[in-house]
């Protein structure tokens, strides 16, 4: 994980991304956008802290503040920061600063191997090679142009592949490029763990053998638990149980199923064993979160933007 500062902050950037999720955001604040991977988030009130398994990403909050808790490093985010994630790692996190009058905003955009994979092959070329180069600049700008095209559905259909490819050049031949560049090596460790963690991520309900995954990276089982410990900060159980905690809490805040329901949605055969769980990761247990969360809502918003199953890395939002 990697944080960059940039000063230059856009106020047509912040005009764009306040103004395309007002229109299209959920309840939550959440925009999906024309381009798979990219999401913009609007919230007018400070969060809950939430969990999330974040996925690779690169997220730049453009007004307003966040506090991102990794392992056991804790870092705010505020207007200019970008966050660059580089690989599937647990995350707390919080909007820290947000209102009606000037409301958090940002942007998250997830980091695709394929496209990384691609410019590899540039550089084998002859193009820049991963650096230290200070890329904050080059990042924004690119950021600013994409997002200002949403206003424009014909150009972005047309600029949009190109843009992202910008944007993931800059990365790789920025201060984190070497982080980056390992998602697009197909023999990487991160690449490898990734596959691993894909299952996870569909099958977080099922019992899942550890032969099955450390196949799946193409190691042993003693390599593949020290290098998915490495990549993850978790072991693979560790791991797992995140993803189903993450999507329970989704569950229980969304009121559709009895908490014995939710426990056996999520892979839990005793109710009693997922309630301690649930205790000990979010502080309180199942059903004084829900009583909790509703009297949260009366008074604001619930920073509960995606669960385990959704989509991108949860801005940064449930980090992303």
């Amino acid at each position: 994980m990697g944080r960059q500062q940039y000063a230059g902050m856009s106020h047509e950037l912040q005009q764009a991304i306040e103004r395309y999720t007002r229109f299209h955001g959920l309840a939550s604040g959440v925009a999906a956008t024309p381009v798979d991977g990219l999401f913009l988030l609007r919230r007018t009130s400070p969060s809950e802290l939430e969990h999330a398994v974040v996925r690779p990403l690169l997220c730049l909050v453009v007004q307003g503040c966040k506090q991102v808790t990794i392992g056991s490093s804790e870092t705010l985010y505020d207007a200019g920061s970008l966050m660059i994630v580089t690989g599937s790692v647990p995350a707390a996190s919080r909007i820290a600063t947000a209102s009606a009058i000037k409301p958090y905003l940002s942007m998250a955009l997830d980091l695709d191997p394929v496209v990384i994979t691609d410019l590899i092959s540039d550089e084998a070329a002859g193009g820049p090679s991963p650096g230290s180069q200070d890329t904050s600049a080059d990042l924004h700008d690119a950021i600013r142009r994409l997002v200002l095209l949403m206003e424009r559905p014909e150009s972005l259909a047309v600029l949009k592949g190109q843009l992202i490819r910008e944007i993931h050049h800059w990365l790789l031949i920025g201060r984190q490029g070497v982080a980056v560049r390992n998602l697009g090596l197909p023999n990487s460790h991160a690449r490898r763990i990734g596959r691993a963690v894909a299952i996870l991520r569909a099958e977080f309900a099922h019992p899942l053998p550890l032969t099955r995954l450390a196949a799946a990276a193409g190691m042993s089982r003693s390599a593949f638990h020290q290098h998915f410990r490495a990549v993850t900060l978790l072991s693979p159980l560790q791991f797992q149980k995140h993803l189903r905690l993450i999507e329970a809490r989704r569950l229980i805040l969304s009121r559709a199923f009895s908490l014995s329901r939710v426990a056996s949605e999520v892979g839990y055969e005793s109710t009693s064993h997922f309630s301690r769980e649930y205790a000990r990761m979010y502080g309180r247990p199942p059903a004084k979160d829900r009583q909790q969360a509703m009297r949260w809502r009366t008074g604001g918003e619930v920073g509960n933007e995606r669960g385990a199953k959704g989509a991108a890395g949860q801005d940064l939002a449930n980090a992303g």
